[in-house]
């Protein structure tokens, strides 16, 4: 059997062989690219399509990340200037009180004599956020502690304003110096305490 069709393609002509065996092979060229070479192309555009997709959302959850770190870097500055600045804003009446008394040093620093030391009544800042703390003030001391004095003042941690200043007329001291009298107005701050209402209770059931 083999050998009969062995004799057969013998008797072909070479060039009609060769052309059956172009064709052949071009077929089969044809059958690997339509079941092999198209679908092979296909997946590799799809896994490229998708590697593509999940390196975009890698990038935005880095920018998403990178937001996120300077968000916190953010939010912790503004907590160091919050502490800052509730240092400076006392919230509790023994934080003024306390206050009060540095300020009562400094005029003794200063050399100055304090005639006059009366807290007046707080109000509220039209903000509703913190109060003013008005104190009415009468000094007597020379212009030179006077100066010293609300130099000393401004460079207190807590914020404390002089206000209203008005000098009076000059008198020889019995040292032999010229002292003034000042009467002003010392103002400082306290922020407003947030009152925590109690839970309501719930009535008891009567059984």
């Amino acid at each position: 059997m083999a050998s009969a069709i062995l004799t057969r393609i013998q008797k072909i002509p070479p060039k009609t062989r060769f052309i059956i065996f172009v064709v052949v092979i071009a077929l089969l060229l044809i059958a690997y690219v339509i079941q092999v070479r198209i679908p092979m192309n296909t997946e590799i555009r799809t896994l490229e399509q998708s590697i593509a997709s999940i390196q975009a959302r890698i990038k935005e959850n880095d920018e998403e990340i990178k937001k996120l770190d300077e968000l916190k870097a953010e939010v912790k500055a503004l907590e160091a200037r919050l502490e800052i600045l509730t240092k400076k804003l006392p919230t509790g009446a023994t934080e003024v009180s306390s206050l009060l008394l540095d300020i009562q040093k400094l005029v003794n620093q200063s050399g100055l004599i304090l005639r006059l030391w009366k807290p007046e009544k707080r109000r509220m800042h039209q903000s509703q956020m913190y109060e003013e703390i008005p104190i009415t003030m009468s000094l007597t001391g020379a212009y030179h502690n006077t100066a010293t004095f609300f130099d000393r003042v401004s460079k207190l941690t807590r914020i404390v304003n002089i206000a209203n200043i008005k000098m009076g007329s000059a008198k020889v001291a019995r040292t032999g110096g010229v002292d003034i009298e000042v009467n002003c107005t010392a103002l400082t701050f306290a922020a407003v305490e947030k009152k925590v209402e109690p839970a309501p209770q719930t009535g008891k059931k009567i059984q």
